[in-house]
């Protein structure tokens, strides 16, 4: 018989694997089972010193765990003892033979035999407690997991085996690969019919409806995408079962091969429990969302009323109806984020706090600028600077409102650009509202021109109204007026101010204004002398009226 002696690295060690052999070995050393000085496992509920505890150290062999052992034997400890079991299997294994396994009843426990030859002990001292389970059973799970050990240790040597094993893994993926491109031409059939079909549809919505919801292409993508995750699904299945069943044609792969679907079933089950738990709080946060968007709905019927003029109401108008509605609309949504909160899945999980925390703080980081922009646009909204259609100049920018956002303005200038001004921005300048005042005489506008102290000043009045009078954009009331705003070193400055009925028309009636202006002092051989004037010309600065139209001007262009 070998020797079962282990290699021991210390003194210690050599001498309790050498008296562990010996009461192992030796048929009379089970009669002092009971006197033997073995340290039983600890019991539960019961006190151990800490010198007695020991950790469990499971016997693994060919990738299969045998048995846990749990206790010492003569100073060796279970990871000891695991070691020696190891060499004596290995031992066994090399001298041949049936490899038959079975059991045998001690005084304190079972021992596994080998083709008669010991192997090793459970003792009553290695069996868990707390499982209910006896020495006598946790034996017979050992013996029969060491009979499929040296089954599959015998199979690894036998060529003709692997062979088969090869032989069915290429098989399992020629049918893995067909399996998928059947799959994908499915799927490309599958999605091709219902793109068609969703297209269809599409033009149809389009031709009832007069527009159309949503591209041909968005919704065929959305009809498909369930059908994509379908396939997806399988064909991940397929490549999972693949693999169990490649894994089990070898001997050391085949309990990784054997747990795969077990795994499989056990995370599916895991997940339909959970969801069976979580099903109660899912029901009442999808009532409270219900009852939220009841609410909503509500609300924004009753601003949308008021924004059309179907509601009246004192503290609230047209203008700041749907400002008012959104504001509503998003505290509703709020509380029921609230009311909601506790009933989410993993709600008082670590885990969900901290994400809840870090969202908070991003939050409270980058959220200040946006909620200074929001509580400007606030203001604008209920001062009622402005109003959307409104013609405006904001700094240097002029032109007609289109939008008040609670971040941002949207203005469309006369050259027409689209210019996006942040609500901060506006709240710090002056800002100018030319169509305020538009049904008390339209927009006033001023033009100012200097004329010498030789010119009557009623004279200039005269031009200057025969001027307004001629230009089609001025309203006739209330009538121009003509002030002699300055009175300068050379020269006389005039500053008519005249009405504008349309402010988006500003520009260009200020320059057929001008060009009036101009034709009525050179009718008359008056002087313009604007900007500077420094001393008496010898002949008066005019245009005679047969120059008017020199070219390249056409003769129509008066």
């Amino acid at each position: 018989m070998p020797s079962a002696e282990p290699t021991c690295r210390t003194i210690r060690r050599r001498v309790a694997c050498l008296l562990l052999t010996a009461f192992i070995l030796h048929p009379a050393a089970q009669a002092e089972d009971a006197a033997a000085p073995t340290v039983a496992a600890p019991v539960a509920g019961a006190a151990v010193p800490q010198a007695l505890a020991y950790e469990p150290a499971d016997l693994v062999i060919a990738n299969r765990t045998v048995v846990t052992l749990r206790a010492p034997v003569l100073g060796a400890t279970p990871a000891e003892r695991v070691e020696s079991v190891e060499e004596r299997v290995s031992a066994v294994v090399s001298d041949g033979g049936p490899l038959e396994v079975g059991t045998r009843d001690i005084p304190d426990g079972v021992a596994v035999q080998v083709d008669g030859r010991l192997i090793f002990r459970v003792l009553n001292a290695d069996v868990d407690a707390e499982s209910g389970e006896t020495a006598s059973e946790v034996a017979q799970q050992a013996a029969a997991a060491l009979q499929i050990v040296l089954d599959e240790l015998r199979e690894a040597h036998n060529s003709r085996a692997i062979l088969r094993g090869i032989g069915v893994t290429i098989l399992a993926s020629a049918v893995l690969f067909l399996a998928l491109w059947l799959l994908r031409r499915s799927y490309a059939w599958a999605a091709g019919r219902l793109e068609a079909f969703a297209q269809r549809r599409s033009q149809r919505l389009t031709h009832t409806l007069g527009h159309q919801l949503t591209g041909q292409l968005g919704l065929a993508r959305l009809v498909v995408a369930p059908v994509r995750l379908l396939a997806v699904l399988i064909g991940l299945l397929a490549a999972y079962e693949w693999l169990g069943v490649v894994l089990k044609q070898f001997p050391y792969t085949r309990p990784w091969g054997e747990t795969l679907l077990a795994k499989l079933l056990a995370g599916l089950g895991e997940i339909v429990l959970k969801a069976m738990e979580a099903a109660p709080g899912l029901l009442f946060v999808l009532l409270i969302l219900l009852i939220a968007r009841f609410f909503v709905r509500v609300v924004k019927a009753f601003f949308e009323g008021v924004a059309q003029g179907r509601v009246q109401v004192q503290w609230v108008d047209e203008t700041t109806a749907r400002p008012t509605g959104k504001l509503f609309t998003t505290a509703i949504w709020l509380l029921a984020l609230v009311a909601a909160y506790p009933y989410f899945p993993g709600s008082g999980s670590e885990a969900f706090k901290g994400i809840g925390v870090f969202v908070g703080l991003m939050l409270s980081i980058g959220s200040s600028g946006v909620v200074n922009q929001a509580v400007s646009g606030l203001m604008l909204m209920y001062t009622k600077s402005f109003r959307p259609g409104e013609f405006v100049k904001v700094g240097e920018t002029e032109g007609t409102v289109r939008e008040i956002g609670f971040l941002t303005t949207s203005i469309e200038t006369l050259r027409h650009e689209h210019v996006t001004i942040p609500n901060a921005v506006i709240v710090g300048n002056v800002t100018r509202n030319f169509s305020r005042l538009r049904e008390r005489g339209g927009v006033r506008v001023p033009t100012t021109v200097t004329i010498g102290y030789d010119t009557p000043w009623r004279q200039v009045q005269a031009m200057l109204q025969l001027a307004a009078d001629r230009t089609a954009g001025i309203v006739r009331d209330p009538p121009p007026r003509i002030l002699q705003t300055a009175l300068l070193d050379h020269a006389v400055e005039y500053t008519m101010l005249v009405g504008i009925a349309d402010p988006t028309q500003r520009l260009l009636a200020l320059g057929e204004l001008h060009g009036h202006i101009l034709d009525v002092f050179n009718e008359y051989g008056v002087q313009i002398m604007s900007p500077v004037y420094e001393d008496d010309p010898g002949e008066p600065k005019i245009v005679p009226r047969d120059q008017w139209f020199k070219a390249p001007a056409p003769p129509d262009a008066g």
